[in-house]
């Protein structure tokens, strides 16, 4: 297209003679765009940071604790290893002496601030015990008599002090004193417990099933009787079959009705709960028998012994209850097959 422009009258092309005006009208809109654009906001101020990484986690204390714990064993055990103490990689050191006894879980609980289920106060007293062995080797290496003492550094024994300060602090102190008195001798509830006033306790367990039992020697006179729950035995079991479980250790043994026994037990069903029952009872009446006085207490004791072993009921039975599978009934019934 041409197009008749300028004042002597030349002719010039449509887009020559149109192109100044559309360069003039996108230089006018760019300008208007630029100083239109909103102005930049001063930067905003910096947020707070969180103290802990597990800031962000339900229980910030509780894992704080157990980080600290973890790497104070790492750290130790990577000084062992460095002074040729401990091999690399080597098992923990064994547990010797008295173990220790560290809080309980509603103390330990109200120092962290929150509360805290069974199974994450075991998770801290394990990791304590696990601790507590490293720094008896510890001690003894780096703050002991021996030649890897003299050698030990600065940065060594400040470790050791503070492995100390940190199981004190989460040492039960009140406890020891306690457990010496109260018991005639060591051991544990699962193997049975005699008392100062000669009544032998002993836990037993059972799929989920948990039980407390007491034996007391019945008088000569009398039969002994057995509450569960403070209800007679026939009472709280119903089928023959379970009562029969509960007082098996005592018959096997022969010692039927010559023990007063009163147990509390808690969770499961009466199948779980009366194996728990006889896991405690024998426990406790190898613990009865070996504070009896008699010229073959010993031999008695240990006969008792060897014939509940060899039965098995000393020990915990660990057969539970298989769990259901995806996509069957049960856990291991399955669906009907539909071919269609």
């Amino acid at each position: 297209m041409w197009s008749w422009a300028g004042t002597l009258g030349a002719r010039v092309p449509r887009a020559a003679a149109v192109a100044p005006r559309s360069h003039t009208l996108r230089l006018a809109h760019t300008w208007q765009a630029h100083h239109r654009l909103p102005r930049p906001h001063p930067p905003a101020p910096e947020r707070l940071k969180p103290l802990s990484p597990t800031y962000y986690t339900a229980k910030p204390s509780f894992m704080d604790t157990l980080h600290m714990i973890d790497q104070l064993t790492r750290e130790v055990k990577r000084e062992l290893e460095k002074a040729c103490v401990l091999a690399p990689n080597a098992p923990p050191p064994a547990a010797s002496g008295k173990p220790m006894t560290w809080m309980s879980r509603d103390r330990l609980g109200s120092r962290l601030g929150l509360t805290l289920r069974a199974s994450q106060h075991r998770s801290v007293t394990s990791r304590l015990s696990l601790l507590h062995r490293y720094k008896k080797v510890a001690a003894d290496a780096f703050l002991g008599t021996s030649s890897f003492a003299a050698g030990a550094s600065t940065h060594q024994r400040d470790l050791v002090h503070q492995i100390m300060e940190v199981l004190d602090s989460y040492a039960d102190m009140r406890s020891t004193d306690d457990s010496a008195s109260s018991f005639v001798h060591t051991g544990t509830p699962s193997r049975g417990l005699i008392d100062e006033r000669g009544v032998a306790y002993a836990r037993g367990r059972r799929k989920v099933s948990h039980a407390r039992v007491w034996l007391v020697r019945a008088q000569p006179s009398r039969l002994g009787e057995m509450l569960i729950n403070n209800a007679p035995l026939h009472q709280y079991f119903s089928r023959t079959a379970h009562r029969e479980i509960v007082t098996w250790p005592l018959r096997l043994s022969g010692m039927l009705g010559m023990y007063n026994i009163f147990a509390i037990v808690r969770g499961g069903g009466a199948s779980g709960q009366a194996g728990a029952l006889a896991h405690g009872v024998a426990n406790a009446l190898v613990a009865a028998l070996g504070t009896a006085e008699g010229e073959n207490a010993t031999n008695i004791q240990l006969h008792v012994q060897h014939l509940l072993a060899q039965d098995g009921v000393l020990i915990r039975d660990p057969r539970m209850v298989e769990r259901k599978k995806p996509g069957l009934a049960k856990a291991r019934k399955a669906y009907t097959w539909v071919k269609r």
